[in-house]
């Protein structure tokens, strides 16, 4: 994923894509966490946090000011022009806020949840992951 942001051409112009990429590394180093539940529980935060920064540096770019919440700015992104580089359609937008938004908020907003497997984990990382490769 940080080749992918590395690869931005807004890379190197935004300083918040370095954030974004300093999140990704954090995620990468996540794994070697002790116990497990803090290691599933951090990866998900930090690729939450990097898919939201990056959001928000797109709509920056573009002149919007991002709503608050990771699933308002993904809908943000459907009135984007559709050959802009960040748009996607209403059907993409729903599935990555159920997919990225929904997950992310249960873990970071409700006491005492954590992911159940690494496996849900690797689900949510894929998901960023996608969403990221469709928007830079």
């Amino acid at each position: 994923m940080q080749a992918l942001v590395r690869s931005s051409p807004l890379f190197g112009v935004r300083p918040d894509l370095g954030l974004v990429d300093a999140e990704l590394e954090e995620l990468g180093r996540c794994t070697k966490l002790q116990p497990l539940y803090r290691q599933r529980l951090l990866q998900i935060i930090h690729a939450g946090r990097a898919i939201d920064t990056l959001l928000s540096a797109i709509l920056d770019t573009y002149g919007q000011s991002p709503k608050s919440g990771i699933g308002g700015k993904l809908h943000q992104l459907k009135t984007l022009p559709p050959a802009a580089r960040g748009y996607l359609n209403h059907a993409t937008a729903i599935a990555f806020e159920i997919a990225i938004a929904h997950k992310r908020n249960r873990y970071a907003h409700k006491a005492g949840s954590f992911p159940n497997s690494q496996l849900e984990v690797d689900r949510f990382v894929a998901e960023v992951h996608a969403c990221l490769a469709m928007i830079v």
